[in-house]
């Protein structure tokens, strides 16, 4: 993408480059940071520093030696030339000449349209380049849309992060069982890319170059499916789909996409095959189209696109302008979003950080039927989406940013027969509810318009759904469209504090937790509107949709109106906790304050506070003990009914039941055994609660079950396993007539009543090789059937439920 000159990345210095003077950070992301540079002589130059951590890999500075030395055999003519390189140096770095130009992937989702002049330029273009990249031995093997720039004078083939010598056959996948590897972003991968490395050849270039074509001409690509087990079956079997492509081009795309390469025309004879087959009259030399402007470029719009670019399509672009000024991104920028668009976008985005990873076929989930071939199919299909989900390239779309064309996946028209009991519209807050029942209704009105699958680079975060978008809070506070992914908004010096720091959105105002403070940004842009401070720090902002409340460790409850930032009431420190932490709960016009107060091993104390002055009402000892912070409030037949996660005695603070009990001193406790392990002292809910009923994960040794029980009689109703093979610490969502379940590895939907699986997809995944998966305690969003699922590798992904 285009990008405007930056400071550093979040409070980091600018690096210190012998011989060069480094000048303003361009973006960054998985390899490391790009800045922008100035050589002694005044050239400019796009610097590559490497992360500590890649560089630290036995055979990364191998791999990195080797795109720096087949980047300097290509001509600087149809390359951005190196200018200058240490990859022995710590961190490892790479000096390229800067060059102006928008990728092509921008120019194709931002529009306009290319013409048939500028298709057929582009075509020769590449073609001349391939032949230069070949006629040194090398096989690109990554060509793809964010990897070409639409310079001045021509396309300019970038990153040569995952080339190989045409003859050289180290890199071979060991067979179709087993461990394998394979390199490539689907949908640009060539069949033999797939089938078997050591046939990678010049000629596998050539394929990718007629799907990018066909992207370009089209803005879609030859091979598309919803699934990554289907795409790799068409990219193997079946015949490409160029419907869309101008007759002239149409011809010589398809001898390219031939399934055997001896089928393909080389790069010289594919010059001649254009030259033959192009209708037009070519006048002057190619000027594409400036970048669209990014806000803070130069007046003409045309920023500098640096290398690192096509490596990461998730590049952080944002400025760390001072919180007061309005956002560090304007409306309708691109943040770190990798997004989808068009009817035949459904795989991946061009998010490829490292050139081949190794996939463990028992780890994946198992794919639909085939009827031909089934066995190499699946070997085939785990291939890719090793790289697609571990490599970086997420099988959610093949384009990154702008607006979609096309309709997108088939999403039937769906009645909502039902919403969950006792549950209420969604509020934009931790839970959706104030009693923290994590139970919301749905339906297709909720639904954002013009949706796509999306994902932002945003780790670490929470969000809520307001407003058509997710307001985030990680390392910054951002807004996103809910439909495209597209960063409405950036402000870079909040972030948040401690943990269940979701942000509120009241109204036209975003509230979110710095821990000395409360901040109320607004909506529309992102600027404070407002402050108030605390005395203490504080943690586990909450609301019930019309105020926030904050609670302190030392017992302080803050009240404070979401609009205006004034506080109706304080409550002072006599809320006894003898562990400092608290949940907090509203439910109907009172505020509850759940705490450790007799016991050591969970919550077994409740005081009650008149929600609308601070009033304190009452206060007593639980009936039972429960796992701190697992509490759900609803109000049955009048009364105000806990559930909650047990502790139980030998066991704390781990529990194996479930416990239903009206809150009142004495009360009596149901218990039903839930036939899992709860609690597990994460101090967070686990629980979705409708009025007799619950819904939890119970982990397994494959990852995880669904279990509703009824709390009332004291009995399991059904028991489902979930498809996807990781562990979670968020409590299921039930929305609508649904439940969703997500976790480290996947998201997955049911029918609340029956339990029935009705969807699945993977969500990308890092492993962090310690053999411990830690899980997510991020909760998922849900509106009009589209669930905001969070990853640990790629942030937040958009999947549409509904699609067929």
């Amino acid at each position: 993408m285009a990008q405007e000159a930056q400071g550093a990345p979040g409070n980091e210095e600018l690096p210190d480059i012998p011989g060069y003077r480094i000048d303003s950070h361009l973006g960054s992301g998985g390899m490391g940071h790009v800045y922008l540079g100035t050589s002694p002589s005044g050239r400019q130059v796009a610097v590559k520093v490497i992360r500590g951590n890649l560089a630290h890999q036995p055979d990364f500075r191998g791999r990195f030696r080797r795109e720096v030395t087949a980047a300097r055999q290509v001509s600087g003519a149809f390359t951005a030339p190196v200018v200058d390189a240490d990859p022995d140096a710590d961190p490892p770095w790479m000096a390229t000449l800067f060059v102006p130009g928008q990728p092509l992937d921008e120019r194709v989702t931002k529009g306009p349209a290319l013409t048939d002049e500028e298709l057929y330029r582009l075509a020769t273009g590449l073609a001349e380049a391939l032949r230069d990249i070949h006629r040194v031995g090398i096989v690109h093997r990554d060509l793809k849309p964010g990897n070409v720039l639409l310079a001045d004078d021509g396309p300019r083939v970038i990153d040569f992060g995952i080339v190989r010598a045409a003859d050289d056959a180290a890199l071979t996948a060991p067979g179709l069982t087993g461990t394998g590897v394979t390199i490539g972003t689907p949908p640009f991968m060539s069949p033999e890319q797939i089938r078997a490395q050591k046939d990678v050849g010049p000629r596998s270039d050539i394929f990718s170059l007629g799907s990018m074509l066909t992207y370009a001409a089209s803005g879609r690509v030859p091979f598309d499916a919803t699934d990554v087990y289907t795409l790799v079956y068409q990219l193997v079997h079946e015949p490409p789909k160029l419907d869309a492509l101008p007759g002239w081009l149409r011809p010589t795309v398809e001898r390219c996409l031939a399934k055997e390469p001896e089928d393909r025309p080389d790069a010289a004879e594919l010059l001649s095959l254009l030259a033959d087959t192009y209708p037009g009259t070519l006048e002057g030399p190619a000027t594409p189209p400036a970048a669209s402007p990014t806000p803070g470029a130069g007046a003409d719009g045309a920023a500098g696109t640096a290398s690192e670019e096509a490596v990461d399509a998730a590049t952080d672009t944002g400025s760390d302008g001072g919180v007061d000024a309005a956002t560090d991104t304007a409306p309708g920028a691109r943040g770190d979003t990798a997004s989808v668009s068009g009817a035949d976008a459904d795989t991946a985005s061009d998010a490829t950080d490292m050139g081949s990873v190794t996939t463990d076929l028992g780890r994946l989930p198992t794919p639909p039927p085939r009827r031909v071939r089934r066995r190499r199919a699946l070997a085939v299909a785990a291939a890719v989406v090793a790289v697609s989900t571990i490599a970086g390239g997420l099988v959610y779309g093949f384009r990154e940013g702008g607006e979609a064309t096309g309709t997108g996946p088939t999403t039937r028209a769906r009645t909502v027969t039902t919403q969950p009991k006792g549950s209420a519209e969604y509020i934009a807050a931790r839970s959706g509810s104030g009693n923290f029942s994590f139970a919301y209704h749905d339906s297709p009105q909720r639904r954002p318009d013009g949706w796509r699958q999306w994902q932002y680079n945003l780790q670490n975060s929470d969000c809520v759904y307001a407003d058509s978008s997710l307001v985030c809070i990680g390392d910054r506070a951002v807004r996103i469209d809910a439909a495209t992914g597209k960063e409405l908004w950036r402000n870079s010096k909040v972030s948040t504090y401690g943990n269940q720091n979701s942000p509120v959105v009241v109204g036209d105002i975003a509230v979110v937790n710095v821990g000395d403070r409360l901040v109320g940004l607004s909506l529309a842009d992102g600027s404070v509107k407002w402050r108030y401070a605390t005395a203490v720090l504080a943690e586990r902002m909450m609301s019930d949709g019309e105020r926030v409340y904050s609670l302190t460790e030392d017992g302080t409850v803050y009240s404070v109106d979401a609009r205006t930032g004034t506080k109706p009431w304080v409550e002072g420190s006599h809320i006894p906790s003898r562990s400092g932490a608290a949940g907090q709960r509203v439910l109907g016009d009172r505020y509850y304050v759940f705490t450790t107060k007799d016991t050591e091993v969970g919550d077994d104390y409740v005081t009650v506070l008149d929600k609308d002055n601070g009033r304190r009402l009452t206060s007593f000892k639980l009936p039972a003990v429960c796992s701190p912070g697992t509490e759900a409030l609803l109000e049955e037949d009048g009364k105000p009914q806990l559930y909650c996660a047990a502790v139980d005695k030998y066991s704390a603070p781990f529990g194996q039941g479930v416990l239903r009990m009206e809150l009142a001193k004495g009360a009596e406790v149901t218990r039903t055994e839930a036939g899992a392990t709860l609690g597990a002292g994460q101090d967070g809910p686990e629980l979705s609660v409708t009025p007799g009923r619950v819904m939890y994960v119970a982990a397994t040794a494959t990852g995880g079950e669904l279990v509703s029980v009824d709390a009332a009689r004291r009995k399991e109703l059904w028991r489902v396993p979930i498809p996807s093979k990781g562990q979670t610490d968020a409590p299921p969502i039930q929305a609508g007539d649904r439940v969703y379940v997500v976790n480290s590895r996947g998201a997955a939907a049911f029918d609340a009543r029956t339990g029935k699986l009705l969807y699945q997809h993977s969500v990308p995944y890092l492993d962090d090789e310690s053999g411990f998966d830690t899980g997510l305690d991020t909760e998922p969003l849900v509106a009009g059937g589209i669930l905001y699922a969070p990853s640990n590798k790629a942030g937040w992904v958009a999947l549409d439920t509904e699609a067929t």
